[in-house]
This record gives structure tokens, sequence and C-alpha cells, in this order.
């Protein structure tokens, strides 16, 4: 078996080794959550999915006069079917970096640290920007790309609302523009048929982030915005019921997944100063995924040319959408 050119070089391990200067291998990255901690996942080993949603087409009542019969009604749901994507990946070292006494730790492990961060970063970038027209056709379809293709991915046209270059900047925000803007935030819940925000996480860049206390301070309340703290007693900002989240950047720590670059349709030209907020409402009757099986971390060992050990990452994972209220986007809003 050949040794690939991905394999860990002797320059690599140099950078790892229990050098008396190197304490330990650290990750300096913005630490961003992973999205898929977020999607509730159901396990089935099944390569597509099929489900119906009712997009319109509900049972007609028929009021009657005594003493008349029934009519018969029916109702006709709309079927859809969603794909699982997989990835695959190795990870070689030689034999000999394996047994190295002067490693700081398991260089197996840390290869595998590294790989599950810019699984995360990757994950989050192709959750909210892939397509299979420009992007990568082996891996989801992003929310940004189902949201605007409402037709063919169950999403209604109302979920993507134009904010109408909302001026929310730091020089030109006002009382009035910050309370346009809640009652946007509040037309965005409605969309995915949640009010109240229960089951929702709205997805941001983390200046926008920032700018949600900035308006809240200038309108002098709390305007619906708190903190609470998770299972992992980890600190989450809410929005009524909804989780607020920063969806962070692209693996090379310098471009945002949600960009403040978009323009007034929502494009990212690169040029323009306007950004969006992402709305999901996540539950088995909206919008969820399912896994083929847990992220599988396998050590294969040393394979059969005796020279290099082995580690296999893989997932499969699929995402359901399961209602035509699952998806919304607040597009337009102007950040400086």
């Amino acid at each position: 078996m050949a040794i690939t050119a991905a394999s860990m070089t002797l320059a690599d391990y140099a950078l790892q080794s229990n050098d008396p200067l190197v304490r330990a291998v650290t990750f300096s990255l913005i630490d961003n959550g992973a999205v898929a901690q977020d999607i509730p996942l159901l396990t089935q080993e099944t390569l597509i999915a099929n489900g119906v949603r009712f997009e319109g087409n509900l049972p007609t009542v028929n009021w009657a006069q005594i003493n008349s019969e029934g009519v018969t009604t029916k109702g006709t749901p709309t079927p859809y079917q969603e794909k699982v994507f997989t990835f695959r990946n190795y990870i070689d070292l030689d034999k000999l970096y394996v047994r190295d006494k002067n490693a700081i730790q398991d260089p197996r492990a840390t290869q595998v640290n590294a790989f599950m961060k810019a699984l995360a970063y990757d994950f989050n970038d192709k959750f909210i920007n892939n397509d299979h027209v420009a992007g990568d056709a082996n891996s989801i379809v992003g929310i940004k790309y189902r949201i605007t293709n409402g037709g063919t991915y169950g999403v209604r046209p109302e979920n993507s609302i134009d904010a109408g270059t909302l001026n929310i900047s730091q020089s030109g925000a006002t009382q009035a523009t910050a309370n346009k803007f809640i009652e946007y935030l509040d037309q965005l819940l409605w969309s995915v048929d949640s009010p109240d925000g229960q089951g929702v996480t709205l997805y941001m860049n983390e200046v926008m982030k920032r700018r949600l206390n900035f308006l809240a301070r200038l309108m002098g309340t709390s305007g619906g915005f708190d903190i609470t703290r998770d299972q992992f007693d980890r600190v989450i900002q809410t929005y009524k019921g909804a989780m607020i989240r920063d969806i962070g950047y692209k693996a090379d720590q310098a471009t945002r997944i949600i960009t403040n670059t978009e323009n007034a349709n929502g494009a990212n030209d690169g040029s323009s100063n306007q950004t969006s907020i992402y709305a999901v409402h996540y539950d088995t009757n909206h919008f969820f995924g399912w896994e083929f099986e847990p992220v599988n971390v396998q050590d294969l060992g040393l394979i059969n040319n005796g020279v290099i050990y082995r580690t296999f990452i893989d997932w499969a994972i699929g995402l359901m959408n399961a209602s035509t209220r699952s998806l919304g986007r607040l597009y337009d809003l102007k950040m400086a």
C-alpha cells in the first residue's frame, strides 16, 4: 500500500515532540461550538429518508344542516426525500512516531483532536453556506440555499425577511430602529412557527451578537434578551426562548461564515455592509437530522505495509425538513 503525501512528516512531528520549551500542543483557534450539537439526531441505518409534510391542501371543513349527511374530506400531504452524506478520512503516522518516547502525547490523539476541530469549522460553514451548484455536492445542503430555493426544499417565501437595509450600525442606530429590529426578530420567530422562541436557535456572526447588546442598551430595557446556562454550566444568550449562537469563522480563522459584506439582496458581494440572522426550529416536527451511526473514530492499527499506523474517521448524516416553517432568514441588516 502506497504512503500518501498527507502522512505526517518529520517536520510535522518535530512540532509535537517533547522539546523542553514545549509544554503541550495547543490550538490557537476561535473556539466556536459545532452546529451539530444543536441538531436533534436520530440514529437510523438508512441512506434515504422519506417524509410527507402539509404545504397546504388541508381537509375541507363542511358545515351542514341538522339531519343532513356528512361530506367526505381528506388532506393531501406533499412527499419529500432527503439523502445521507458522508465524509471519510484517514490519519496515517509512521510507527516510529507512534512509539517515540519523546512525544508530548499520543500523536494520533493530537491529530484526531485537530481533525475534530476542523470538522466543527467545516460543518458550521456547510450548514449555512453549502449548495450543490457551486459548493460541495458530496456534503449537506446548507440552510441559506434551502431558504432561497424554498419551492424545492419546503420553505415558505415569507420566511425570507428583508429588513429594508435597517440601520443598526453604532453610528446610525436609534431607539426607533432598535425597536423596529426587535419587531423583525419577532417576525423571524413567527416565521419558524415559534413566536416565543421555544426550540429555536438564532445563528449570526460575532459582530451581530455584540450588536444585540448594544441595541438593548440603546433601548434602555432588556428587550427580551436574557442570559441562561446549559446543562454544562455554559453561558447561553437568549432572545425570548430562542438560543443565540455565533456561527463563527471558517477554518482559515479569517473568513466569517455569515459575513458583514452582504448586499441588499442578501448576496455576499464582498463590499457591502449588510448581514443576516438565521433561525432554525429544531424538533422532529420541524428540522432535525439522522445519522447512520455516531461519528466513528477507529484505530485500524498497523496496516499491511508494516510501516503506517492508521486511524479511520467517518460520519454519515442527513438533514430532514419536516415543516415549511422550520427555517427562516432575516437579511439586509445594515451594520456599518
